[in-house]
């Protein structure tokens, strides 16, 4: 709570711990607390009073108060039914009125400040009809011209002529296998035919290794 000091810095000086303090209370009831007055001097007279805001709900059991060394002030606060919120300044005088000072005072439900919502930004395509529609059209164009995506067109010709490109020789190699197998391991060939035949293969085979190679030169 707020805590009142006088005579600390200077002769009739007043300093107060906090510039604003809050006191939750729900409309149509009250509560009291007491205000501690701190003397660092000479014993003097505190006068206490509210701003106009605060006079018909803020009343001090003595509003002057002599202070020797430290005094406690009670303060009885009331809020009225019809009202969630009061705002006014509690002042303090010293020195027979020559200096006042005072702080604010909140009184009621403490007001919630709402933060700022973070704002995400929407495409406003999103609320034609047709939107989707459009979408789809655009992704089977852009997969379908090559010019659009010539990546894409390029993973699909070397997925398509893989087995174009490398069936042909290995289905020769392995005829040049089960030749050899029948000729040279059952002898179920004779051995000239077996040769001649596994030599034509193999220029086969390497006549066409030098053709694809020129071809994928080109």
């Amino acid at each position: 709570m707020q805590q009142i000091h006088i005579n600390r810095n200077r002769i009739n000086s007043i300093e107060f711990d906090k510039p604003e303090i809050t006191i939750p209370l729900d409309p149509g009831n009250e509560c009291s607390f007491e205000l501690p007055i701190i003397n660092y001097g000479s014993p003097t007279h505190v006068y206490l009073s509210v701003s106009d805001t605060l006079r018909k709900n803020v009343r001090f059991l003595y509003d002057n108060v002599y202070v020797a060394n430290q005094e406690f002030a009670p303060v009885v606060i009331k809020l009225p039914a019809d009202i969630t919120t009061l705002e006014g300044k509690i002042k303090v005088t010293t020195g027979y009125g020559s200096l006042t000072e005072s702080f604010r005072v909140i009184i009621g439900e403490i007001p919630v400040v709402s933060k700022p919502r973070s704002v995400i930004d929407v495409d406003e395509k999103l609320a034609l009809p047709n939107y989707r529609q459009d979408r789809t059209s655009s992704r089977d164009d852009w997969d379908i011209d090559p010019s659009k995506n010539p990546d894409k067109n390029r993973k699909r010709e070397i997925k398509f002529s893989f087995p174009d490109t490398f069936i042909l020789p290995l289905l020769m190699i392995l005829l040049v296998v089960v030749i050899l197998l029948a000729t040279f391991v059952f002898n179920l060939v004779d051995v000239m035919y077996g040769a001649l035949a596994v030599s034509i293969l193999t220029i086969i085979v390497m006549v066409y290794a030098v053709m694809h190679l020129l071809e994928k030169n080109n």
